[in-house]
């Protein structure tokens, strides 16, 4: 009796190891999927890094903040038209352009008279010998009498397979004047283009640069003249190829 007793005992042992290592083994591939799911950056819907190891991406949901790839273009939002020149990244200066342009007058279009349009003209024509080479002259010459801060804007057509360049110089008393392209109603209102703001005699896409409408119909944008130090009068003048 003693031998049989020692002999079952000792088979429950045996069988007591093999259940423990299976469930051991159980335990490890699962952890080991579990790790995987979690070293993943947010599932196969989610954002994941960029294929060069640069910022996240969002995924196909698009539910999930998103960054350029570098070196490359972004995409259009839907209702949006993509950029047709430079554009500054700050969201913020953007907004604050838009609001301003949407409060803003008319500009004056055509001739005005008086020696201060003289000094536009002059000036605007000094500024397309380098950076509007090639181009004529396009439409009417769109000026106004701005304020510190002050936005004044013209209607303007984009016409297709053309090349634009926008020059525009502001008169004694102005310190720093820009230049943007918006679009126009009913699109909604977006910056698509910009010069800098550190002069007075801005070009929005100079040279090869230019603006183009990207569309094979004809293209309605707004042109805002924007005062950013000091008061006078500014004026703009679109070129084309």
């Amino acid at each position: 009796m003693r031998l049989v007793t020692i002999r079952v005992a000792m088979g429950v042992a045996v069988m007591g190891a093999l259940a423990l290592t299976h469930c051991k083994k159980k335990d490890q591939g699962q952890g080991a999927q579990s790790g995987f799911q979690q070293g993943q950056s947010g599932g196969p819907y989610g954002p994941g890094p960029a294929p060069d190891g640069g910022p996240a991406m969002a995924g196909p949901d698009g539910g999930a903040p998103s960054t350029c790839p570098p070196g490359q273009p972004c995409q259009p939002q839907p209702g949006q038209v993509p950029a047709l020149g430079t554009v500054g990244n700050d969201p913020n200066a953007l907004q604050a352009i838009i609001a301003g342009a949407l409060s803003g007058g008319a500009a004056t279009l055509g001739l005005l008279t008086g020696g201060e349009t003289a000094q536009l003209e002059q000036g605007i024509k000094m500024k397309a010998q380098t950076d509007a080479k090639g181009k004529k002259a396009d439409g009417p010459l769109m000026s106004a009498k701005l304020a510190q801060g002050g936005h004044a804007q013209a209607d303007f057509t984009l016409q297709p397979n053309s090349c634009y360049t926008f020059i525009g110089f502001g008169n004694p008393g102005v310190f720093a004047y820009q230049i943007n392209i918006l679009t126009a109603p009913p699109m909604p209102p977006q910056v698509l283009a910009q010069s800098d703001a550190d002069g007075v005699d801005p070009s929005v896409g100079p040279n090869e640069q230019c603006v183009k409408n990207p569309y094979p119909t004809p293209m309605a944008v707004k042109i805002d003249m924007h005062v950013l130090k000091g008061q006078g009068l500014v004026g703009a003048q679109a070129y084309k190829k």
